[in-house]
C-alpha cells in the first residue's frame, strides 16, 4: 500500500477579501499559519520519501510551517493553481460586467468556461495527470502541497468524475489534508482532515 498526503495550503490575506489568486500570491495570515501548525500534527509521525510542493509563495509558506521529515522536496509548476487570467487580482465583487457571465460559468458549468487569458480545465487534468503518473511508481508516502482547483482536478481524475462535478464535496478548507492509498493500482480517498473551527462551507471558493 502506498499512501499520497494532500494539504491546501493556508489560509491568505487574499483569501480573507474573496480575492481571485489563481498564480498571482498574497501572504498567510495568522490564522492560516496557525491552523496549519494545528495539521502538522497529523503529519508528526511520517517520513515522506518525497515532498512535493506548488511554487507559489502561499504554498512555500505552508511548507515550511509543516516542515515535514523528507530528504527531496520538488517545487513542481505541476502543483500550480489554475491560471485565471483576467479575474486574477480581482474580488468576487470586482469582476468587470462583461466578464462576470464566465465567472459564474466558472462555478456552475466548468465545461463551458472559456475566459480571456485563462488556463483550461484540459490543460490542468493533463499537468495534474502527468504527476499522478509520474508518482505512482514511487516509493511512499508522498506528500502534495498545493492549490484547491489542482486538489479538485485531482479528485476528478482519481474518482473518475464528469467535469460538471469538479466543485462536488469535499469541501477544501484552506490547510484540509487528504490521504490517499494505492490499492490495486488505483488512489482512493481514505481519510479528510478539516482544521478545526472552520464554520460552513463558502458557496464559492477563493481560488
Amino acid at each position: 500500500m502506498k499512501d499520497l498526503y494532500v494539504i491546501r495550503h493556508g489560509e491568505t490575506e487574499w483569501n480573507t477579501q474573496r480575492r481571485y489568486q489563481g498564480q498571482l500570491d498574497s501572504p498567510l495570515t495568522e490564522k492560516g499559519r496557525s491552523k496549519i501548525e494545528e495539521q502538522k500534527g497529523l503529519l508528526r509521525d511520517l517520513s515522506f520519501s518525497r515532498v512535493y510542493c506548488s511554487p507559489l509563495g502561499r504554498c512555500r509558506q505552508t511548507l515550511e510551517l509543516l516542515s515535514p521529515e523528507t530528504v527531496i522536496v520538488d517545487f513542481d509548476d505541476r502543483l500550480m493553481e489554475f491560471h485565471l487570467g483576467v479575474l486574477q487580482g480581482k474580488t468576487h465583487d470586482q469582476v468587470p460586467e462583461h466578464h462576470q457571465d464566465q465567472q459564474k460559468i466558472f462555478w456552475e458549468d466548468p465545461d463551458n468556461f472559456d475566459l480571456e487569458g485563462a488556463e483550461t480545465f484540459e490543460s490542468l487534468e493533463k499537468r495534474a495527470s502527468s504527476l499522478l503518473d509520474e508518482i505512482r511508481d514511487q516509493e511512499g508516502p508522498i506528500l502534495f502541497v498545493t492549490h484547491t482547483v489542482i486538489i479538485k482536478m485531482l479528485l476528478k481524475i482519481l474518482e473518475k468524475r464528469e467535469l460538471k462535478n469538479l466543485w462536488d464535496d469535499p469541501h477544501l478548507f484552506p490547510g484540509t489534508l487528504m490521504h490517499f492509498t494505492l490499492t490495486e493500482g488505483h488512489y482512493r480517498l481514505t481519510e479528510i482532515f478539516h482544521p478545526s473551527g472552520q464554520g460552513k462551507p463558502v458557496r464559492n471558493y477563493t481560488a
